[in-house]
């Protein structure tokens, strides 16, 4: 986590370098795991000698949305002397760290503990690297639309109100982006549903490089559309984006073998604060402000 806090709200678990021995040996790399709360089977990589877990995403690096119960800076995980070994330090969070039953200030970690904070069941244990490429290809499968490779929704509502929590916080604007393609059921009565869905995809990948690059998250919403979020843009700023949003799209034509098609975008945009505070707020404004772009002649972008 950078100076500023900023957090990269496109990942689901912490990522770790190959950590094999020089004779091929699998090392056993610790992680915790959510059995039961708001990010159920979400995993957080111990990848550092020490990380603090909590609710606010400029204070710690374990982000836990979704549970009120959880202090903004909960309890801290820390490698011990022996690489192997952890422990786990509550940091006078309101409702405690508790293992098994007992509440506790500092305690060593065993392998297969759970640990209650707030409302959310966590259980450290360790995986190998075997075990661990099982469960990234397990979270692609969950977590990651097979057609455009954007995060799925729920991933995405996920990390809305991680971004939104922080701009709160930070007092720093947020731009909500909601996106409808023009012209799909066209490309799909002409040249078939393949073709349709390789101008998805295509699109998904377009937005996705252009949002990933500000350090947004975008999502496929449904059927041809898309919805964004991007930190720190005011409402000139996102204005701007969404205008090169709407550009990547109908500025380069599709091809699909001997195929072209020139798709456009619709977008609507919502700026934090000035058009809500919640994700609710913010996602129907932009909403209405799609509704207006389709209304105006499509191939636009409106507030």
């Amino acid at each position: 986590m950078n100076d500023h806090g900023d957090t990269d709200f496109s990942r689901t678990v912490y990522s770790v370098p190959s950590q094999r021995s020089g004779t091929g040996s699998l090392h056993r790399l610790p992680v915790l795991v959510v059995l039961r709360g708001a990010q159920v089977g979400r995993r957080y990589l111990l990848n550092e000698s020490g990380l603090v877990l909590g609710r606010r995403a400029d204070r710690a690096q374990l982000v836990v949305p979704g549970d009120a119960q959880i202090s903004s800076m909960h309890c801290r995980f820390e490698r011990g002397p022996d690489a192997a070994a952890w422990q786990v330090v509550d940091l006078g969070s309101t409702n405690g760290t508790v293992i098994g039953t007992q509440r506790v200030a500092t305690q060593a970690l065993h392998d297969g503990d759970r640990l209650l904070v707030g409302e959310t069941v966590l259980k450290f244990t360790f995986h190998d690297e075997l075990e661990e490429e099982f469960h990234q290809a397990v979270d692609h499968l969950m977590n990651i639309d097979d057609l455009t490779g954007l995060p799925v929704q729920r991933v995405f509502q996920t990390r809305f109100q991680e971004a939104l929590m922080l701009s709160t916080r930070q007092q720093r604007p947020l731009a909500v982006f909601m996106m409808d393609m023009d012209g799909l059921k066209k490309i799909n009565d002409t040249h078939g549903h393949l073709v349709g869905a390789h101008t998805i995809a295509t699109v998904g990948k377009r937005l996705g490089n252009i949002v990933h690059a500000a350090n947004g998250v975008v999502s496929r919403f449904g059927g041809d559309e898309f919805s964004a979020f991007v930190p720190n843009n005011d409402r000139a700023q996102t204005l701007e984006l969404g205008e090169k949003l709407r550009a990547c799209v109908g500025g380069e034509p599709i091809r699909k073998d001997a195929i072209v098609v020139t798709p456009t975008i619709s977008i609507g945009f919502a700026v934090y604060p000035d058009n809500g505070s919640l994700m609710e707020q913010l996602t129907r404004h932009a909403d209405e402000a799609l509704y207006r772009a389709k209304a105006a002649g499509r191939n636009r972008v409106c507030d």
